[in-house]
């Protein structure tokens, strides 16, 4: 494929994304996510490309974090607290040492939580979506099941995100990394009754054992300083407008679904 197009500017995303399903299979995940990158690497190396290789990685990394040292800059110690976050340190340490060992331009972000329309109901935000639009359209019980609502999480549009990534690709330095992320840690409980405002539907919200984790890391919020100064990047997407376009689309996916089926 890659001789094929032969890019000048390679958006490396592939992964397994999802510290849950980490704990559950740990072996894809590095598979995917380790094994996956060094198969690109590699692929660039041998044909000689010359090409500029963003990776994404992960918030994550970063683990636990004590109070007084948040928000999280680039410069934080890592502390990974599951197997997709030691994942994705190793990704990051495997571009980096093709950035060092060949001269690659290779760029890093570190997103905190993305959230938007399209995205997977193995994350939090589409999954409180996905069961609002199941519950209006009357094709499950009016009960909405959640994990962990104290954590306090960083939410950034995955559209502002998309944006973050090109003009790292197009404006930063070659060898960094950069945090993406809005600078703003919510409770996931403040997510919660946000999405439930904006339906007319009467919910009732559950605890569920089944989707706790064994390791939950309690705040997360970045500092994204460098990102800002250096590429200009702003995020212009609120957070309202992002939960309210993650839920039309649910609904819209839930009715076709049940069309289907």
């Amino acid at each position: 494929m890659l001789d094929g197009c032969r890019p000048d500017g390679v958006f490396h995303l592939a992964a397994q994304p999802s510290v849950h399903l980490s704990w559950e299979d740990p072996w894809t995940t590095y598979r995917v996510n380790l094994l996956g990158q060094v198969n690109l690497m590699e692929a660039l190396r041998r044909l000689g490309l010359s090409a500029s290789v963003h990776v994404a990685c992960s918030s994550e990394e970063y683990g636990k974090v004590s109070p007084d040292r948040l928000p999280i800059t680039e410069d934080s110690h890592f502390n990974p607290c599951s197997h997709y976050a030691v994942s994705k340190v190793a990704q990051e340490t495997l571009g980096l040492m093709y950035y060092q060992a060949f001269g690659w331009r290779v760029f890093v972000t570190r997103g905190f939580n993305q959230v938007g329309p399209g995205q997977s109901p193995d994350f939090v935000v589409p999954s409180f979506a996905r069961q609002v639009a199941l519950i209006e359209g009357g094709f499950c019980e009016p009960v909405l099941r959640v994990g962990n609502l104290e954590a306090k999480r960083d939410f950034t549009d995955a559209r502002d995100t998309v944006r973050a990534y090109r003009m790292v690709m197009e404006r930063g330095t070659a060898g960094a990394a950069y945090n993406v992320c809005s600078g703003t840690a919510r409770p996931v409980s403040e997510i919660l009754e946000l999405l439930l405002s904006l339906s007319a539907s009467v919910i009732r919200v559950e605890r569920d054992p089944e989707r706790q984790r064994p390791t939950d890391i309690p705040v997360l919020v970045g500092d994204n300083t460098r990102l800002r100064e250096e590429t200009g990047w702003e995020p212009r997407i609120s957070l309202k407008e992002t939960l309210r376009d993650t839920l039309n689309y649910w609904r819209e996916r839930v009715d076709a679904e049940q069309s289907a089926s």
